[in-house]
């Protein structure tokens, strides 16, 4: 199954500069496979897995130098090691912290070879070491996006297709209306490569719901690596909750009323760290960087797969194609979480931005929009809503209240469209949004119609 992180890591192999990887993200999102995938192009492919052989972490025990630890490599795995030929992997990192203090000593030293690492549960360990700030290259594995996914399931030449639509070449009605198909499909499944495979090999979306269980089982077995067992009750609290949560903004008493606040406040921090949840958090979206006005104390919640979002609120598969209609209570919830997820991709693979929303909140009168993000230096504000253009009064109002903003976004299952400074994307173009910018904004003049 291809994804654009094969085609990121193909050309860090080319680079001059290179800096050794090191991969994030959640447990299950493919970071050893796309590893393992990229050391079949080279001559030579050594892997270290420091959970299997954890005698291996004497490798790095003596000293840090490079040239003496690749010749114990070489001695005991009986594998040369030859720079610009070799691809070096050292995988579950985390167990070996001296390892990834290491990676800068390869930088340095060792500069033509080809160094990877990656691990699980990763960012506990980074705040207790000190990381090679500037002497690594992060890479930040997510879940399939929706292109992704119709390129696994063979749609290759419908993927290549979206990438070119707009308000300029609008998709035909019978291609919109397959598209949307897929991606109700993809709501339901998700991105998880291994929730993926199974339902390509098995054909079945029964063998996708039994992975999503598998991947879900996997992260609860981990809780307690996060800080022992204490604590551990009131992270699947929030883990169960956060779900049920998305697109509203937190409160710890709903989250749970039987909790003090701080408990639940750091069961959410660690959640974050595993790369389970991801904090939206609002912000006055007077300008870029959005970080400069966030909140805080003021944010919502949105997990980490819209598959597992599925799974965990129960959702069945005959129900679900049932219901027609994405913006009911609970599918709108499902919306929101596929917005979140796309708009996280448009960065790439080497950032993890932000996500942010904005709200105001005054006597009479609320106003919210789903999300906030930055193209080009310029804010765009993004509301997934059904309707008609007329009633997305809080996106008007945010544009009134920020003249300068060009255009405001409607994400639905509608086609494009544009009104005014309100232009409707369907839900499948979301990653293609900043193309759609550069081919309709010029200069500094707003969208007009």
């Amino acid at each position: 199954m291809e994804r654009d992180l094969d085609n990121y890591l193909a050309e860090w192999v080319k680079k001059k500069n290179r800096k050794p990887l090191l991969l994030r993200g959640a447990r299950q999102t493919g970071k050893s496979h796309a590893i393992e995938k990229l050391g079949s192009a080279f001559g030579n492919y050594v892997c270290i897995n420091f959970e299997k052989t954890p005698s291996s972490g004497g490798l790095f025990a003596q000293d840090l130098d490079p040239g003496r630890i690749t010749r114990e490599i070489e001695a005991i795995y009986e594998q040369e090691i030859r720079p610009g030929h070799t691809l070096l992997f050292l995988d579950e990192i985390q167990n070996c912290p001296s390892a990834v203090t290491a990676l800068r000593y390869f930088y340095e030293e060792m500069p033509d070879l080809h160094v990877a690492a990656a691990g699980s549960l990763l960012e506990f360990e980074l705040e207790k070491i000190s990381v090679p700030v500037g002497r690594l290259e992060f890479v930040y594995v997510r879940p399939f996006t929706f292109n992704e996914f119709l390129k696994a399931l063979g749609k290759n030449i419908l993927a290549k297709q979206i990438t070119g639509y707009g308000p300029k070449n609008v998709p035909g009605d019978p291609v919109h209306s397959k598209t949307l198909t897929l991606l109700r499909d993809y709501l339901f499944i998700g991105g998880m490569p291994g929730v993926l495979k199974r339902f390509i090999e098995d054909n079945s979306y029964l063998s996708a719901v039994d992975e999503q269980e598998s991947i879900l089982a996997t992260y609860r077995v981990d809780f307690n690596k996060y800080c022992g067992r204490t604590g551990t009750e009131q992270i699947s609290k929030v883990f169960e909750t956060v779900p049920r949560m998305i697109g509203r903004k937190v409160t710890y008493s709903k989250i749970d009323p039987d909790a003090k606040a701080r408990q639940t406040k750091r069961a959410i921090n660690l959640l974050e760290q595993a790369h389970i949840v991801r904090r939206v958090r609002a912000t006055s979206g007077a300008g870029v960087p959005l970080a400069a006005g966030a909140s805080e104390k003021r944010y919502k919640l949105a997990f980490l797969d819209v598959g597992l979002m599925q799974r965990l609120m129960g959702t069945r598969y005959r129900n679900w194609v049932e219901n027609r209609d994405l913006f009911s209570a609970h599918t709108g919830a499902v919306a929101e979480q596929f917005v979140g997820q796309e708009l996280t991709a448009l960065e790439g693979v080497n950032r993890d931005p932000g996500l942010y929303y904005w709200d105001r909140t005054a006597r009479g009168s609320t106003a919210e929009v789903d999300y906030l993000i930055a193209i080009h230096g310029r804010v765009v504000p993004v509301e997934v809503k059904a309707g008609a253009f007329g009633h997305l009064k809080s996106l008007h109002l945010f544009l009134s209240t920020y003249p300068s903003i060009p255009f405001g976004v409607k994400a639905s299952e509608q086609n494009f469209a544009r009104s005014g400074r309100i232009m409707a994307v369907p839900l499948y173009s979301l990653s293609h949004l900043e193309r759609i910018y550069d081919s309709v904004f010029a200069g500094d003049r707003p969208l007009a119609e």
